[in-house]
Formats: C-alpha cells, structure tokens, sequence
C-alpha cells in the first residue's frame, strides 16, 4: 500500500485533531516510588509510608509486601490540603542497655561444644 504525502499530511491533521480535544485522556499516568515522593515534598521516605492513605498510594499486587506506588499530583494536592509542615516521624528509642551503678550481674556459663 503506497500513501502519497497528502494522505499522510490528512492523516495526521485528524489525528490531531482528535487528541486536541482530549489531553486528559492522552497523559500518561506515571506512578512515581516513595522515594520520589519524598522527594517532591520534602519529607522522609518512612513518613511518606505512614501517610501512606492520606496520600493516596497505589499498592501494585495483593500481598502483605505488594509495592505501593503514588500519583505525584494526586500526592501533592493532598499534602497541600492538609498543611502539615515537613516532619520527621517521632524516632524509635532503643531501650537503655547501661546497667545502672550498685547492680550486680548474673555471671552466666559458657556452652562447651555438644552441651
């Protein structure tokens, strides 16, 4: 089949025409990791995790470690709503190892091999 350049020129004018009138339809959905929301806001990526729903995370998969994914404007509106400044989430403290002064230590034996 031989198309001369005024088909392709017709062509592609309708085609364009088409997609004018569309651009929604046309974006691409680019489903961005929690990195690189953290990223965009200026947040960490643990609390990206745990605003996970007020972000509105994607999760690719139906399993217990399935990987979410983030519609970064969908993402951005949501954090502007709300207005919370850039936090980190409270840290987790190990507990305290040192033994305090006047306690005295259980003195444990060592296993021999085959006990």
């Amino acid at each position: 089949m031989y198309l001369d350049p005024d088909d392709v020129e017709a062509i592609a004018a309708r085609v364009a025409e088409l997609l004018e009138g569309a651009p929604e339809r046309t974006r691409a959905l680019r489903l961005a990791t929690a990195d690189e929301v953290a990223e965009a806001l200026g947040v960490t990526r643990t609390w990206v995790y745990a605003n996970q729903k007020r972000l509105q995370a994607v999760r690719l998969g139906t399993g217990p470690r399935a990987r979410l994914r983030f519609d970064l404007e969908k993402a951005a509106r949501a954090f502007d709503v709300e207005g919370e400044p850039a936090q980190r989430p409270p840290r987790r403290r190990r507990p305290s190892t040192r033994v305090p002064p006047g306690v005295d230590l259980i003195q444990g034996r060592s296993r021999r091999a085959g006990d």
